[in-house]
């Protein structure tokens, strides 16, 4: 019985000693290695995060550029086309006015070109200065809608 028990004793002791070797060396390094490559792959995921909102962020700054680049455009071209129309309607106001001088020469019978009586050129004069002023008026405000636009 002494010897059956010795046999149980040593076997206990040979089991518990094996069962933390196992623990100590296969199975701990085992948990060991596995938090490491889950410690791995949390900085690699971090290293990607930050690199996606870096290439984001460089994306969203190209496209602001573009965008400010495209605005500038419009803003160009908007401001050059009320120009183009103020400086046609500055134009037309003009040759209506040489058409109605002249047309005020023909009926008093002048040559065209010619001196007017001074009533007859004022109203001349005043209708050509409120065409000019309506037109600086269209212009000013084609600017402004311009800039309104530009700003939103």
């Amino acid at each position: 019985m002494k010897k059956a028990l010795m046999i149980v004793a040593i076997v206990a002791i040979v089991a518990i000693a094996g069962s933390m070797i196992y623990y100590f060396v296969f199975f701990r390094t085992g948990i060991e290695k596995a938090e490491i490559r889950l410690q791995e792959q949390k900085f690699e995921l971090e290293k990607q995060q930050k690199r996606d909102e870096e290439i984001k962020t460089e994306q969203e700054k190209q496209e602001k550029e573009i965008q400010e680049s495209l605005n500038k455009e419009f803003l160009a071209k908007c401001l050059d086309d009320a120009y183009q129309i103020y400086t046609n309607n500055t134009d037309n106001a003009y040759k209506v006015y040489i058409e109605n001088w002249n047309a005020e020469c023909k009926r008093l019978g002048r040559a065209p070109d010619s001196l007017l009586p001074k009533d007859i050129a004022e109203e001349l004069d005043e209708d050509y200065n409120s065409e000019v002023e309506r037109i600086d008026k269209l212009y000013e405000n084609a600017k402004a809608d311009c800039f309104k636009f530009w700003q939103n």
